[in-house]
């Protein structure tokens, strides 16, 4: 009995975590003329890419830890977990070369922080897009 209850909970939190598995969609600000691909993406949420082209300072926003669009968002672009991620991030702060991205509650968060913020990028569940900001991953 034991086992089928364990069994249903790894089934049902896995299908949670499915159902946002490719659902989310890279966000930047509509003045921003860059396209990025998702080794660009990678690169900027691992602090690796830091300014735009134009010179201007990137500044990538997440969504929280415990988010579905998040650990696809990790999974998918960053090829690692969100406790991986926070591991490597937290190896970053103490050594002293650069900080996480800033931790944004929701999506409309997200969208309402990269659509007043020209050097902003971040992502939300893709059936949250607007007219507000501009797509350039999937």
């Amino acid at each position: 009995m034991k086992r089928l209850i364990f069994g249903l909970l790894v089934t049902i939190v896995w299908s949670a975590n499915a159902t946002y598995a490719g659902d989310f969609a890279v966000i930047v600000n509509k003045a921003n003329p860059t396209a990025a691909d998702k080794a660009a993406v990678a690169k900027m949420y691992t602090g690796d890419k830091k300014s735009w082209e134009d010179g201007s300072a990137i500044a990538t926003v997440d969504l929280p830890e415990d988010n579905a669009v998040r650990s696809a968002f990790s999974t998918e672009v960053l090829g690692k977990s969100v406790a991986n991620v926070k591991a490597f991030w937290a190896q970053l702060i103490f050594s002293g070369k650069g900080l996480p991205p800033k931790v944004l509650a929701s999506d409309d968060d997200v969208k309402k922080f990269v659509s007043g913020n020209k050097g902003a990028i971040g992502y939300v569940k893709a059936s949250a897009v607007d007219d507000s900001v501009k797509v350039v991953a999937k």
